[in-house]
């Protein structure tokens, strides 16, 4: 079956210039195959949704792509089992294998080190039985965690276990990811010294080819917002 609604590999400039920088250098490391298929599903759902299509003009690129990239996001996800709540860590549960990123124990002194960084702090939204978590903990997540430049933690949305929040205040996963308005996993979130959003939050496991672009297009976009100081610009 012929897809004559797809553009021609000639276009692919054009389609190119109007994603962000970093979604177009990862496609840009793609074979000649996997770059027309890949541009031709980021067309595919571009076209889905209203706004968020080819031939959208310089002023609404920006929020065509972030509707183009949110869609993209959103495949993998693991939804909460209702009812179903991770007990308090104990001395046993809390030697589990976590090394890659570090458990969320206090959001405030996590985001002033993430602030003195230049960078926002980066949490990751898991569930224990998300089997899409693992992937972006380890591919994703944990790189960062080793070049030291960043500042990533995670937090279970079933779990009970008591934590200090960005007021001092002390809530639970559970609390904090409705707080939040996350409501599937895994969702990374990129949040300033008072635990306000900086970038978009990336929702779901994605497309692994890509997952990398969309995680230091946020950063970047979050980069720009938090001052040494920890304030978020305004939007």
């Amino acid at each position: 079956m012929e897809m004559t609604t797809v553009p021609e590999v000639r276009a692919l400039p054009g389609i190119i210039g109007r994603m962000t920088p970093a979604l177009a250098h990862a496609i840009s490391r793609q074979g000649r195959a996997r770059t027309r298929a890949a541009v031709a599903l980021a067309w595919l759902i571009g076209a889905s949704v209203p706004g968020a299509t080819v031939g959208a003009t310089a002023s609404d690129a920006s929020h065509a792509t972030a509707r183009t990239l949110t869609v993209a996001q959103a495949t993998g996800i693991t939804y909460p089992r209702e009812g179903v709540t991770a007990a308090p860590l104990d001395s046993r549960s809390a030697a589990r294998p976590q090394a890659a990123v570090a458990l969320a124990t206090d959001f405030a002194a996590h985001a002033r080190r993430a602030a003195s960084l230049g960078v926002p702090l980066i949490v990751l939204v898991s569930l224990r039985d998300c089997v899409y978590c693992g992937p972006i903990r380890e591919r994703e997540l944990a790189p960062l965690v080793r070049s030291g430049k960043y500042e990533v933690r995670e937090i279970g949305m079933d779990s009970a276990t008591p934590i200090r929040d960005f007021d001092n205040s002390t809530t639970t996963g559970v609390a904090w990811a409705r707080a939040h308005g996350v409501k599937v996993s895994p969702t990374v979130l990129f949040l300033d010294t008072q635990g306000r959003p900086v970038a978009d939050p990336l929702i779901g496991a994605g497309l692994p080819d890509f997952y990398g672009a969309y995680l230091e297009d946020a950063i970047a976009r979050g980069r720009t917002r938090v001052r040494p100081s920890g304030d978020a610009t305004a939007r």
